[in-house]
């Protein structure tokens, strides 16, 4: 296995930790901030503590699709709850699994060809690639620098909003295709809220080599949640704003060549229609946009046989977990089918809170449009 480390990336692209030691006594603060979030998130995961139940390799239940809907490239998007106990239980047990299935895939020649999770912070989490088979590998920003005094001054400490990044992005991308390059970018300093603070988030960007000669990108991010992030709407919305703004310059810097790219993640939107609009309304400044996400296209090309896939109305209800593309000249992504190697277990459960699917595009010339 590769892990991609991107040399020759520029010196803004990727942020360390040891670049930005902390200042003013305000490290011992944020490991304060720390603690008080992992207690709160204890308070509020107390009975998943108690009744999960340790996660168990599964056969994967996806039916193959029809040659006509395999297309050209296959994209995946996952966030794996990769955090640590006490935050949530039984990880390890489900991250496994998840290698497993991937892996059980791969032997019979349906594993996605690319990858990128969220949430995989603890190394059983970044260890799926290993599991499932995966060549080459490349991992979102490391560290994000504490924001400067004066900033400082108007954010929580208790919520970690004052001090450097304690975990990295939690950002991973697997490929079988080559990894040519790769870009990582942590958010401002300023551009969250809440816990989300503590840790890296940011986009991680991938330049691909597609089998028989071309080049596509694969992006990936994870944008503040709301509820969840401790702190009011106004504030996560606000942060949320400066994270789709960021995300998208760096797709419109790297769009500039003109190669086609998916942006694949976590964008914690939901049916709100603020973010609706703050997500959409940065995205489609980028060249190239489509304003439908590649699931709601589906939906909109074959809507009887979406309905028929179990977990689709589910994940699409959510809109959390979305891939948008950004057509090439001239080459469009189109959407062709879409597979859920990781939604509802038989039992009833699921191995994160979020389902994991996968995207099958067709890359193809002029105007046609899926």
């Amino acid at each position: 296995m590769l892990e991609y480390t991107g040399p020759g990336e520029s010196a803004g692209a990727q942020t360390t930790l040891e670049a930005t030691k902390n200042r003013g006594g305000r490290t011992s603060k944020a490991h304060l901030a720390a603690m008080f979030f992992a207690m709160a998130i204890v308070v509020g995961l107390v009975v998943d503590a108690f009744l999960s139940q340790p996660a168990v390799a599964l056969p994967a239940t996806v039916n193959p699709l029809p040659a006509g809907m395999r297309g050209d490239l296959s994209v995946m998007t996952y966030n794996v709850k990769g955090l640590p106990w006490p935050l949530a239980s039984g990880r390890p047990e489900a991250l496994a699994a998840i290698g497993q299935r991937l892996a059980q895939l791969r032997r019979m020649g349906r594993q996605p060809q690319v990858v990128v999770l969220q949430e995989a912070f603890i190394p059983e989490a970044k260890a799926i690639a290993r599991e499932a088979g995966y060549a080459f590998v490349a991992t979102g920003p490391q560290g994000r620098p504490a924001p400067n005094e004066d900033q400082a001054a108007t954010r929580a400490w208790t919520l970690g909003e004052t001090g450097e990044a304690h975990v990295d992005s939690g950002l991973v991308l697997m490929s079988d295709l080559p990894i040519r390059r790769a870009e990582r970018a942590a958010f401002p300093a300023v551009a969250c809220a809440g816990y989300d603070c503590l840790a890296a988030k940011g986009v991680l960007v991938a330049e691909l080599a597609l089998p028989g000669g071309g080049t596509v990108r694969v992006a990936t991010t994870h944008l503040n949640c709301r509820k969840a992030s401790g702190t009011s709407s106004q504030r996560s919305d606000a942060a949320y704003a400066q994270q789709a703004a960021f995300l998208s310059n760096v797709l419109a810097r790297s769009r500039a060549d003109g190669v086609p790219t998916i942006l694949a993640g976590d964008f914690n939107q939901g049916q709100r229609p603020d973010r609706i609009a703050m997500l959409h309304g940065a995205l489609d400044k980028v060249p190239g946009a489509e304003r439908e996400d590649a699931l709601s296209r589906r939906f909109d090309a074959d809507p009887a046989g979406m309905a028929r896939l179990a977990g689709a109305q589910w994940i699409r209800h959510k809109a959390r977990d979305m891939q948008f593309t950004f057509d090439g000249s001239p080459a469009r992504l189109m959407p062709v089918g879409i597979e859920i190697p990781f939604g509802t277990e038989p039992d009833g459960s699921m191995l994160s809170d979020h389902m994991g699917y996968t995207v099958h595009y067709a890359i193809r010339r002029g105007s046609q449009r899926a």
